[in-house]
């Protein structure tokens, strides 16, 4: 095919604008195609392109644009490394590990360099790696708070010399901006944690939670109108009016939600370890169907079908998405992070896919919310009243689906669930219509990329430890215990 023509490029980028005004996702898939398909000489824009497809979850034409962009820059080592960010973005790991490892090393800088393959390689379970490449970005920029915050996930620290180190650095550390310094004060507290001195734990995380919550607000009244707007106007009327005259097979997801650190990441793993099970993660299509529906809403979905929408339409639109990140026919877990915020979308929607919450001990799950750096930001585990508050809510939630969807929706209890793990394992595939298979029994054996803070842990066996966690700091989650219970 001939190279487009500047006149035709100005036309095509014309007419992108206008679909993007419009959200038409089908249109601006159809020019960003024409784009390429035409060698547009379109240089840093390429790039830009390439970050609206993959914001959109258009896997693959982000990939070709981003390549577009490579090739356009003369392969340069930058350009590769924006590559980089997109596969790693993609939830390609491996790729990105790989592709980083042949860029010189001081792409984009040498610490930033060490720190992307410590982390790469971490998900990929070469935990000594991952230690080599993260000492390596510290040598080129000690104190720095994110390799730090890596590098304690990837050891106990009670005994280990690189403790000392960590605390040698803490007035490198002091230097930084608020956010690296707050990355620094997590890694800190892990390290007190691992040594057995409570006060100095609970300091250390207390402030960098206080230093993220003054960039990031929590606002209670914005997470208490979405978490009622997710409840309103859904009914089982509603939903079997939804099951009808469905010409669209379902099942392919497995929606596992829950809180955060509630467990959600070991029945992933525990499920991803059947042979009919593709992969799982925090994918972040789900938002995608809400935007298209107009909303969360029982109200929000039968506005949208009155407008011509319809059910099978939002299947089509998250089924297209989830073969973006995970191509072909195996099953995947999404376990995105406030899933339960879209489910009666999920239910209305995609009537054939299993779905689960995890429910822990609530100080438990509240201590390990508050010690958890999260990498995309939750606002309200900075303070433990806005944890009570958050807590509350999906607790209102989880109660509200439970009557709504009855036995579609299984309740799995993380206690539980460590203590008798093969009588949970056989309720959770068989929930999933899921055969009996050994492997769903022993995941620590499954090797597979994990990019959540539960990475390393569930590469153990299952095991009690993630019970009475609280215990040692139940005077400093006083806060958090009296706001729960009284609903403050």
């Amino acid at each position: 095919m001939a190279i487009m023509d500047n006149a035709a490029v100005a036309g095509w980028m014309a007419q992108l604008k206008s679909a993007l005004a419009r959200r038409d996702r089908a249109e601006i898939n159809r020019i960003v195609a024409a784009l390429l398909d035409g060698k547009a000489r379109l240089g840093e824009q390429w790039r830009s392109l390439s970050q609206l497809m993959q914001v959109s979850g258009e896997l693959t034409l982000a990939h070709r644009a981003i390549d577009a962009f490579v090739a356009g820059a003369g392969n340069r080592p930058q350009a590769h490394y924006a590559k980089v960010v997109l596969l790693t973005q993609s939830g390609r790991l491996r790729e990105a590990h790989d592709l980083l490892a042949k860029l010189p090393a001081d792409v984009p800088d040498r610490a930033g360099h060490a720190y992307v393959l410590g982390n790469t390689a971490m998900t990929l379970g070469r935990v000594d790696e991952a230690r080599d490449h993260l000492l390596t970005a510290l040598e080129h920029r000690p104190g720095w708070g994110p390799a730090w915050l890596s590098l304690a996930t990837t050891v106990n620290l009670a005994k280990d010399a690189i403790g000392d180190r960590m605390l040698a650095e803490g007035a490198a550390a002091e230097r930084q901006g608020a956010a690296d310094l707050a990355r620094y004060c997590y890694a800190l507290g892990k390290l007190h944690a691992d040594r057995g001195d409570p006060a100095a734990t609970a300091a250390a995380f207390a402030r960098g939670a206080a230093l993220l919550r003054s960039e990031t607000p929590y606002s209670r009244a914005g997470n208490s109108r979405n978490a009622q707007s997710a409840m309103t106007g859904w009914s089982p009327a509603l939903l079997g009016r939804m099951r009808e005259g469905r010409v669209r097979e379902t099942g392919r997801p497995i929606f596992v939600t829950g809180l955060p650190r509630s467990g959600t990441t070991l029945v992933e793993h525990i499920l991803a370890s059947h042979s009919a099970v593709q992969d799982g993660g925090e994918l972040n299509i789900i938002q995608h169907i809400a935007v298209a529906a107009g909303g969360v809403s029982g109200h929000d979905l039968e506005r949208y079908i009155a407008g011509g929408g319809s059910p099978d339409r939002l299947a089509e639109l998250y089924l297209h998405l989830l073969a973006e990140r995970h191509p072909g026919t195996g099953r995947v877990v999404d376990k995105t992070i406030d899933v339960s915020r879209c489910m009666g979308l999920i239910a209305a929607a995609l009537p054939d896919a299993p779905l689960i919450w995890m429910r822990r001990d609530p100080l438990d799950n509240a201590w390990s919310c508050f010690r958890t750096f999260f990498i995309h930001g939750v606002a309200w585990s900075y303070s433990l009243t806005d944890i009570a508050h958050h807590f509350r809510l999906e607790d209102a939630m989880m109660a509200h689906w439970k009557a709504q969807l009855g036995d579609r929706l299984l309740i799995v209890p993380y206690a539980e669930l460590v203590e008798e793990p093969a009588l949970w394992t056989a309720r959770l595939l068989a929930h999933c219509g899921l055969a009996d298979e050994a492997a769903a029994y022993t995941p620590h054996l499954t090797e597979r990329t994990v990019t959540t803070a539960s990475a390393l842990q569930v590469r153990r066996p299952i095991n009690r430890d993630g019970l009475g966690v609280a215990e040692p700091y139940r005077a400093f989650m006083q806060p958090f215990i009296d706001a729960y219970a009284n609903g403050d």
